[in-house]
């Protein structure tokens, strides 16, 4: 096999020359397109609001730097899909790790250090099985506490002043999808959705154990054959409920799930209401609770619940990932588990990341001059508020999915291949999560830095909280964060694709051509979050109560 540093043949060499021009061809389009957008931006504010969370801010971000680093963007994709089509080196790079938790099975380790690994493994499992508890805990807690302070908490405090307020917004909607995606998922550790379910079960099963056995009317002993509901109710997910979780729905319910909640996100006033906030919470705590004791938790929070695919898809980006045979944890290249193809599975995994694309995109927008005026528009052509914003979510939405689509589909006839539209449309769905990743970064690092004075007093005292807490004013460097995050998540997001690439196809210029149409979606779609950071924020009716 030739090695990556050996010469490559005079023919090879053409037939990528001309792969090369066809890039920068696409990449000389895109930068008139970025050139266009960097001219339009001017030198703006950038925008980061939380569908109404904290105080509007202003921070000078120069067109110029908009159009370099779409620029950077656009070079950065092309090199990256021209030059490095070494497929060892590509594999190198996406299987490395690094244990973080020695094995007890690893034959790599010597004799006295497996010895004293096989010593301290129970108490290792001992710590490990407290923090798990503990972690529960806290999550049971913060939703306890969400509901209870949000319906009984003090009143006339600003609203940042509400523990309620503070722990959706800054810790669950902002917060903790960064940790998941920077560092690793928390989510499996805190979710009190999950808690809660497995503990009603074990009730229920306990209450169960309690009752009589059950006689047949004909008189014949079933307990010795009687294997109870919960076996003959198997779910093929795993776990056991009192219904099987229907295959056809898939992962629908949770697409539908998140574009409800970033509609109602919008639609009612719970960055300024603590007590419909609360309500909210409670009602999602019975529906989610609810559907895990019917179906099963494994198949509920795999399949159904909407937090737990956002966290675990964006745990995929993180560094920090679990080994596969389950035993401790492994370091890892950023995106590495991008390129697994179990990730996405089917049609409606690839429409939940698409929509956790688009609803960071849509958030963004609603709150720029452009988003506000086709608000005020149909509103003022009598559509209600609430109908003219499900209206823009999902026209937006169907656009976008539409174009991932045809992008799809493009790259079929760009590198003819036997695999479907849908198998690469599946395949090449998880790159973008990157993209998301740092679109979250830029949309959400200004309100959990200037929040968070507010969110140290308010967790330490959530009954007798300061009026008015404390927001601090953030510097211009954080203007620049939010471009580089964007960068960053692109870059990524090109590099998984290349390598998604390599796995799909067996031919070298065959991998390159068929990321034509991706890589140029992935960069209009960076192109496009770029001149949203740039706009000022404003007030759409949407978000005026």
């Amino acid at each position: 096999m030739r090695s990556w540093l050996s010469p490559t043949p005079p023919s090879r060499l053409r037939r990528q020359w001309h792969s090369i021009r066809t890039l920068v061809a696409i990449a000389t389009v895109l930068a008139i397109v970025c050139l266009g957008i960097g001219a339009a931006a001017d030198t703006a504010s950038a925008s980061n609001a939380a569908a109404g969370l904290g105080d509007d801010r202003e921070l000078t971000v120069p067109a110029w730097l908009t159009v370099f680093t779409g620029g950077v963007a656009i070079g950065a994709s092309a090199l990256l899909a021209a030059l490095v089509t070494d497929r060892q080196l590509v594999d190198a790079l996406h299987t490395w790790s690094l244990p973080l938790s020695a094995s007890r099975s690893d034959p790599s380790n010597p004799s006295n250090r497996s010895e004293t690994s096989s010593a301290l493994a129970p108490h290792l499992r001992e710590l490990a099985s407290g923090l798990w508890w503990l972690t529960g805990l806290v999550g049971v807690a913060a939703l306890v506490g969400t509901v209870v302070v949000g319906l009984t908490g003090p009143g006339r405090v600003a609203p940042t002043a509400n523990l309620a307020i503070i722990l959706s917004f800054v810790g669950l909607r902002s917060l903790l999808p960064m940790v998941a995606f920077l560092v690793g998922n928390p989510w499996p550790a805190l979710d009190p959705f999950r808690r809660l379910a497995r503990a009603l079960a074990a009730l229920g099963e306990g209450v169960m154990c309690l009752l009589p056995p059950i006689q047949s009317f004909g008189g014949t002993d079933t307990d010795s054959t009687d294997t109870g509901p919960t076996d003959t109710h198997a779910i093929a997910d795993g776990g056991s409920g009192l219904l099987t979780y229907p295959s056809t729905l898939s992962s629908w319910p949770a697409v539908a799930g998140l574009g409800a909640l970033v509609w109602l996100e919008l639609v009612l006033p719970v960055t300024s209401d603590p007590p419909l906030l609360a309500r909210l919470a409670a009602g999602y705590t019975i529906y989610t609770v609810a559907g895990a004791i019917l179906f099963g938790s494994n198949a509920w929070f795999r399949r159904a619940d909407p937090l737990a695919t956002v966290f675990r898809l964006y745990g995929a980006v993180a560094p920090i990932q679990r080994r596969r045979d389950g035993r401790g944890l492994t370091l890892v290249l950023p995106g590495s588990r991008l390129r697994d193809p179990d990730l996405v599975t089917d049609a409606s995994e690839v429409a939940f990341v698409l929509l956790l694309v688009w609803e960071l995109t849509f958030n963004g927008f609603v709150v720029t001059p452009p988003g506000s005026r086709l608000l005020a528009e149909l509103v003022g052509a009598g559509a209600p508020v609430a109908v003219a914003t499900f209206a823009v979510f999902a026209g937006g939405y169907a656009v976008a999915f539409g174009l991932y689509w045809l992008a799809a589909s493009t790259a079929r006839r760009t590198a003819p291949t036997y695999l479907s539209t849908a198998t690469l449309a599946r395949r090449f769905a998880p790159p973008l999560l990157a993209i998301a990743a740092g679109y979250h970064v830029a949309h959400y690092v200004g309100v959990v830095l200037s929040l968070s004075p507010a969110a140290v007093a308010v967790v330490t005292s959530p009954l007798s909280p300061p009026l008015n807490p404390t927001t601090l004013a953030l510097p211009g460097w954080v203007g620049m964060l939010e471009i580089g995050a964007l960068l960053a998540g692109h870059l990524l997001a090109v590099w998984v694709a290349h390598a998604t690439a390599f796995d799909c196809f067996p031919g070298r210029l065959q991998a390159i051509r068929s990321q034509y149409p991706l890589i140029a979606v992935m960069v209009c779609y960076t192109a496009v979050s770029l001149w949203l950071l740039t706009l000022p924020t404003v007030q759409p009716p949407t978000l005026a109560g």
